[in-house]
């Protein structure tokens, strides 16, 4: 089991990026899920088209971060993307307490600001600001690998001068971040993850 572990992060931390979208399902089953005993998330990013498998590497308060076996690291708190290392265009911080506050409430309807960080071609810290919204839509019951979720989606849209972005969350109950699409950077677009093993 451990073997067949190390060659799945091993295979979709490298899959090549591709025109059509990669598949986790196409890469393991749910039956090979059900053998693994650590959390494991899955992550691919819209711009370079690329997918991995990721691992917990370590925790900082209530933020885990993830790590590929390619070492890129995605750190969140509460399913929300803080940080992203080693993908080049990277988002070097994320100001998410308003859109998790507003989460862990389930107030629609309420504008928040939001901000990013990032670093320009000379390593200068550039900000991004957003005034940002979320509205709560219809319960959506979602399949990960053959893994059945009840989850409420939440679709949060962010307004800047320099253009607008439009983030999607999928809750469990209980506060399970089990699938998202988050805003990374211009250059990266959009980061989609998936929990196949809480």
């Amino acid at each position: 089991m451990i073997r067949w572990f190390a060659a799945l992060l091993v295979l979709a931390a490298c899959t090549p990026p591709r025109a059509v979208p990669v598949s986790i399902d196409s890469l393991v089953s749910r039956k090979q899920l059900d053998q693994v005993e650590t959390p494991l998330l899955a992550a691919s990013l819209t711009g370079p088209g690329t997918l991995a498998t990721m691992q917990p590497a370590g925790r900082n308060g209530q933020v885990v971060t993830w790590r590929a076996a390619d070492e890129v690291t995605l750190s969140m708190k509460n399913g929300l993307i803080v940080a992203t290392r080693g993908l080049g265009d990277d988002l070097m911080a994320a100001d998410i307490e308003d859109t998790r506050a507003v989460l862990s409430g389930h107030r629609a309807g309420t504008d928040y600001a939001r901000i990013h960080t990032y670093l320009d071609g000379e390593y200068q810290t550039t900000f991004r600001a957003f005034r940002c919204r979320i509205e709560i839509t219809a319960p959506d019951t979602i399949r990960i690998v053959g893994a059945t979720h009840p989850t409420t989606r939440f679709e949060e849209t962010c307004f800047s001068p320099e253009g607008n972005i439009a983030n999607t969350y999928w809750l469990g109950d209980d506060g399970t971040m089990w699938r998202s699409k988050q805003w990374i950077s211009r250059s990266l677009g959009y980061m989609e993850t998936e929990l196949l093993v809480k």
